[in-house]
């Protein structure tokens, strides 16, 4: 009785090893919201536990010519160019979270849309 006890112990802890991982496979993440503990691109890529990161939120757009604005929450935005670089060196796919929080965004015309891809293509 004891052996088959041993046996059935060796078994469950077996199935359940996987369970303790600390991942599993392709994993997306939300980047920009949380300065405070949530460390740079460059740091999130290096984790090697993602592979793609959304940034968030370009959120201001489309009400008035000329009003855009992405919010990442006190990041530097300096160091984005070259950390979304660092990350498609890894082979981390970066991806930029279009609306989201807040309600400052509209697309009411065609020619709207296109001035928010002039933005996006001459600023980003």
């Amino acid at each position: 009785m004891m052996g088959l006890l041993s046996l059935l112990l060796v078994v469950v802890s077996c199935l359940a090893a996987p369970a303790t991982a600390d991942w599993y496979g392709p994993l997306a993440v939300y980047w920009g919201r949380h300065k405070d503990y949530e460390g740079s691109l460059r740091e999130a890529c290096d984790t090697g536990r993602y592979n793609t990161v959304i940034i968030t939120f370009y959120s201001v757009f489309g009400y008035v010519k000329g009003r855009y604005g992405l919010d990442i929450s006190g990041h530097p935005v300096a160091a984005v160019g070259a950390d979304i670089k660092h990350c498609q060196s890894k082979g981390v796919q970066v991806l930029l979270s279009i609306g989201g929080q807040g309600g400052g965004y509209s697309l009411p015309s065609s020619q709207s849309a296109a001035d928010v891809a002039d933005n996006l293509w001459n600023a980003y």
